[in-house]
């Protein structure tokens, strides 16, 4: 696929900008949502609800049970071949405060966000119905997955010449993206986030009060996608949850950092 990159550099006469874009080039995973009534158990899923093994919960904030965002079944992740550093097998959980929208990374409010890992029996998981008494917005539409690898580009790394502004972002963006299968939405794990604000991990290092706090992995970005999960954040934003690279070598999911983008 670098090679296709490399391509679109020259059809669009960017050589100059070659070196800065495929420096900033990161392989992740695309995350395709196939609407489903019918979930099936221990795989991984966007909306609906998560497969737990006997005795878990929905986690609270407030008193009340977060929204299940999605489940990722890391084998399947593993099976792409992408090189990361996440567990070979279990059950990624991932949860926020979705009803309401009301946090947006602080770590006063970490609570309203979640990361749940489980790495034992997946026959033993269940599904487990979202055990609120109000409903409304509390359960996003179930969802299967088809995971595509793909490139991901950190753009806020990239100085775009004046002369060449236009032909970046009108023509090579988008033949980027048609690339990596022309996503209208960008659900995506590993390789950098879809930053809409600035970038994501600069901003959960502000958020914690830190320099240079990562590295950090991507472990979910989950886009506003109304048609598949029935939601929009804020105003068509997106939904980022990542890890330091030290806690995920230690498999310490509950320090998983969050940061919610909006236009």
């Amino acid at each position: 696929m670098k090679e296709k990159v490399i391509s679109l550099i020259e059809k669009y006469g960017l050589e100059e900008m070659k070196e800065t874009i495929l420096a900033h080039l990161h392989p992740c995973i695309y995350l395709l949502p196939q609407r489903t009534e019918f979930p099936e158990l221990a795989k991984s899923r966007l909306g609906g609800y998560p497969d737990f093994p006997p005795g878990w919960s929905y986690p609270l904030y407030n008193g009340e049970p977060l929204v299940f965002i999605g489940q990722l079944n890391l084998e399947e992740i593993q099976s792409l071949g992408i090189a990361n550093e996440l567990p070979s097998r279990g059950l990624l959980y991932f949860f926020y405060e979705a009803k309401e929208q009301s946090v947006f990374g602080e770590l006063e409010n970490r609570d309203g966000w979640r990361v749940l890992y489980y790495d034992g029996d997946l026959s033993a998981v269940q599904s487990v119905p979202y055990p609120g008494t109000d409903q409304e917005y509390a359960v996003l539409y179930a969802n299967h997955l088809q995971m595509n690898k793909g490139l991901s580009l950190h753009g806020d790394g990239i100085k775009v010449p004046d002369a060449l502004w236009d032909t970046y972002y009108d023509e090579f963006l988008p033949a980027f993206a048609e690339i990596n299968g022309s996503h209208t939405w960008n659900h995506q794990v590993l390789g950098h986030p879809n930053n809409i604000q600035g970038d994501v991990f600069e901003e959960v290092d502000y958020l914690q009060g830190k320099e240079n706090g990562g590295p950090y992995t991507l472990l979910l970005q989950v886009d506003t996608d109304e048609d598949n999960l029935g939601i929009m954040w804020g105003d068509v934003g997106t939904i980022y949850f990542v890890l330091s690279l030290e806690d995920l070598k230690a498999k310490r999911f509950e320090n998983a950092l969050f940061s919610y983008q909006c236009c």
